[in-house]
């Protein structure tokens, strides 16, 4: 009798052991399930990204379905960027190169003919021509931001545990030219001159409570110390553009042309609004402001002396273009074009509704949901 009870017993508890196994199986499957299900997009999306044909042309153009895109040109082609994949087209949407980045936060800068791509928080970037990878870099700190020069260089700008920011600039080997460490004021943009040769630097800090914007000269073949520092106002930056005449820079308070070689002011303009964006590669000086009596926008062309020369009221605008001194305007399935003085020239009528636009000669690209478009003007 006492050897039947312990075999019951040792039964039992074989049969508890079973059923603590198959439980734990269970609730393995269950969330290795609910985990496949929140990462879906993640995991499908390399797939997806490599099952496009490289060579292989026609608009529009069919994308992989990517959780999101960046839509950018590259001389007479473009390129897009997704959460893992980079690639180039020619200007016939065939496709010329797909190259996985393996970015955590990817943001990317180009040029005619290079592309620098960085992890932002990160810690890496990489160098692209429209066909290669050139090269990989790995710095100590996390990167802010990055932009590109007119040829090969492109500059890196970081975060620092010992000075508010550190700037490098690197040529096409990745080779690094200059370097430096700003030591209380924080880097919110960079330029490069025409030649390459110069960077300026829009760089902010405090003083009393009291904000202070710099723009600062840096001659890249000498780096001992910047060339000249202007004081330009109280305001945050947005934007800072080398022009023919001198150096244009966008604050939250004004616009101011500053001449290159003095670093004097030569001219400002002060703004009675609130920026909502500029438009991008603007070679025309106009600014898109946030009108509180409409709950619109407004575009303004600013003149040689910077003076506001024209307006335009504009309403749920998606994307606004300039190219060869005219405007395209993009709004859902709708594209208008205006002159430098902003007078209606003609519209285009979309065959869908588009994201995001860019204008290349008489071409505008646009992204779509999975596809990009062209149409000629």
């Amino acid at each position: 009798m006492e050897e039947r009870n312990n075999i019951n017993k040792f039964r039992k508890k074989r049969a508890l052991q079973k059923l603590i196994f198959r439980l734990s199986v269970l609730l393995l499957i269950v969330l290795a399930t609910v985990l496949i299900v929140v990462n879906w997009g993640k995991i499908i999306a390399p797939l997806k990204d490599a099952a496009l044909d490289v060579g292989k042309g026609g608009f529009p153009v069919q994308l992989p379905g990517s959780a999101g895109y960046a839509l950018d040109d590259l001389g007479e082609n473009f390129y897009l960027l997704t959460d893992t994949y980079i690639y180039t087209y020619n200007e016939d949407g065939a496709l010329i190169t797909d190259i996985q980045h393996g970015f955590q936060n990817p943001y990317s800068a180009s040029n005619d003919k290079r592309i620098v791509v960085y992890d932002k928080n990160g810690k890496s970037f990489n160098f692209y021509s429209r066909k290669d990878e050139l090269y990989t870099i790995t710095l100590d700190d996390s990167i802010v931001f990055a932009d590109i020069g007119n040829d090969d260089r492109c500059a890196v700008v970081t975060t620092s545990a010992r000075y508010s920011n550190y700037l490098y600039v690197f040529n096409n080997d990745g080779k690094q030219i200059f370097r430096w460490a700003s030591p209380n004021l924080k880097i919110m943009q960079v330029e490069f001159s025409d030649d390459d040769k110069s960077i300026y630097v829009a760089a902010l800090g405090s003083y009393d409570g009291d904000l202070q914007l710099y723009l600062i000269r840096f001659d890249l073949d000498n780096a001992e110390s910047h060339l000249w520092q202007t004081y330009i106002g109280a305001d945050i930056s947005y934007s800072v553009e080398f022009c023919d005449d001198g150096v244009f820079i966008v604050t939250g308070g004004g616009c101011s042309l500053v001449d290159d070689e003095s670093g004097e002011v030569i001219v400002t303009s002060d703004f009675s609004k609130s920026i909502s964006k500029l438009p991008e590669r603007d070679e025309l000086r106009t600014v898109l402001f946030r009108d509180p009596a409409t709950n619109g926008d407004v575009l303004t062309v600013y003149g040689e002396g910077l003076d506001a020369s024209a307006t335009l009221f504009l309403e749920d605008t998606t994307k606004i273009c300039e190219q060869g001194g005219t405007y395209y305007i993009l709004t859902g399935s709708v594209i208008k074009s205006f002159n430098s003085r902003l007078e209606p020239l003609k519209t285009y009528q979309l065959d869908d509704v588009y994201s995001d636009m860019i204008v290349i000669g008489e071409y505008a690209y646009l992204l779509g949901y999975n596809v990009v478009q062209r149409l000629h003007f």
